[in-house]
């Protein structure tokens, strides 16, 4: 086996990393991930959406390791991760990553699972969501892009990576039995966005599959199966693959930064390159008299990635494509003044002739913003009949950690507001407090035993 390749030395870093090496910043963002995941999968374990998945888990009535959350059931750690990595991304809700796509909903659930099931400290479990967020992260500043553009679901691919590492680390896997995880999760590392242009709601199971295929990866090297040391750049690895080159010099100045900390929180439960258009319209609705009815045209200005990642998505036909179609989530905003996530869990909102009338009048195009632009930047212009035009740039958007608008409050807000109507309040709040302190938390099962069943 190599020493030099990719796959070691990420596994050597995972290995070799300890909890006084992390950044305030890094470990800060960890928390924020974990409390906005629990959030979510606390409120995606009441949508249907995600019940065939949750039946096929509790039907194994495997070994009782791990808390499947707010159903009161246990199952093996790999499954737990499996189940509460689908109800994270129940309702596109998760996080953003410039590099990674979406961490939370793979790499927290895998760390608080393989937490539970090894007794670990809340310690052990912060690095193993640091490191795991840094794994896909470095695996997706090259690969990314080129995922996304090709129809691959780059958080998929990158999230089976992530929770390899995160599962490895908390199984005290050594560099080579990392290694051998890293190289066995590339077996399992796929999945396409076809959901986008005809619907699905297998794309709720991505995140969780991922969890399940990376974990399982951790276990298999720890007993002794091999995988490949090259998987990422080989001739058949990753790279090439995935992103058509076996070139790993785009990582290597990339290493000593904790990338945990550029997590964007959406704050809109849509598609991330949405989120800049829903609040250009909400600073136009605010700045001018905009009668919606009076609308020609409105022109969409949108990085090339996400008009072919969201904007090519148009009339809704279910609950994934209303939220993956950003037409459809400004003419919410124009008609109906909001966007909550009940607004795109209604099936008459998918055939509202008001909402489908400024639907078919957004024309997206691929717009070249200047290089210091935030990541998901938009540019909104509103022809009205009276022939004004009414526009607005919007550089990135809030849950974004260098914008302006956003706090750390934003995010317990928004824990708050998903588990409100399933647990009590003051058993939120004790989640949040177990959360805030996990550092000192001596068994993360402590944290996991207050989300397993409902409690008003």
């Amino acid at each position: 086996m190599s020493e030099n390749t990719l796959a070691t030395r990420l596994a050597a870093w995972v290995a070799a990393l300890e909890y006084d090496q992390l950044p305030p910043r890094a470990v800060e963002m960890a928390k924020l991930l974990i409390l906005d995941q629990l959030g979510l999968q606390v409120r995606g374990a009441t949508l249907p959406n995600v019940r065939p998945e949750l039946r096929l888990v509790e039907a194994m009535r495997a070994e009782p390791e791990s808390t499947m959350v707010l159903s009161g059931a246990r199952t093996v750690a790999p499954y737990a991760a499996f189940a509460n990595g689908t109800l994270g991304a129940a309702f596109e809700f998760d996080d953003v990553h410039m590099y990674a796509a979406h961490i939370g909903s793979a790499v927290v659930p895998t760390a608080l699972a393989f937490g539970e099931s090894t007794s670990a400290h809340g310690r052990e479990v912060l690095t193993a969501v640091v490191a795991g967020a840094q794994v896909m992260s470095l695996l997706g500043a090259t690969t990314v892009r080129d995922m996304v553009r090709v129809g691959w679901h780059g958080s998929k691919i990158l999230g089976t990576f992530g929770a390899a590492a995160t599962a490895g680390r908390l199984l005290g896997l050594t560099p080579g039995r990392l290694t051998d995880a890293l190289g066995i999760a590339g077996s399992d590392a796929g999945g396409t966005m076809e959901y986008e242009r005809s619907g699905g709601e297998v794309k709720r199971m991505h995140s969780g599959s991922a969890a399940r295929s990376g974990s399982q990866a951790a276990l298999l090297a720890r007993d002794g199966l091999t995988g490949p040391a090259t998987i990422i750049e080989g001739e058949r690895g990753l790279f090439r693959l995935f992103a058509g080159t076996r070139d790993t010099s785009g990582v290597d100045g990339l290493w000593d930064h904790f990338h945990i900390v550029d997590t964007i929180f959406r704050l809109y439960p849509t598609i991330g390159s949405a989120g800049p258009a829903i609040e250009a319209v909400a600073h136009l609705l605010a700045r001018d008299h905009l009668p919606w009815r009076e609308i020609k045209e409105i022109r969409l200005g949108l990085p090339a990635i996400a008009v072919g990642h969201g904007a090519a998505v148009t009339r809704p036909t279910d609950m994934v494509s209303a939220q993956f179609s950003t037409a459809f989530s400004v003419a919410l905003r124009l008609v109906r003044g909001h966007n909550r996530p009940e607004d795109y869990m209604d099936p008459v909102l998918w055939t509202d002739p008001d909402l489908l009338s400024v639907v078919d009048k957004v024309v997206p195009y691929p717009m070249e913003f200047p290089p210091d632009a935030p990541f998901l930047s938009c540019r909104v212009d509103i022809v009205l009949a009276d022939g004004r035009v009414l526009s607005h740039t919007q550089w990135g958007v809030r849950g974004h950690p260098a914008h302006p608008d956003t706090e750390d409050t934003d995010i317990e807000a928004k824990f708050l507001d998903n588990v409100e109507g399933v647990i009590s309040l003051p058993a939120a709040r004790k989640i949040i407090e177990r959360i805030k302190g996990l550092e000192r938390l001596p068994d993360v099962a402590e944290l996991m035993n207050l989300t397993g069943r409902r409690e008003r």
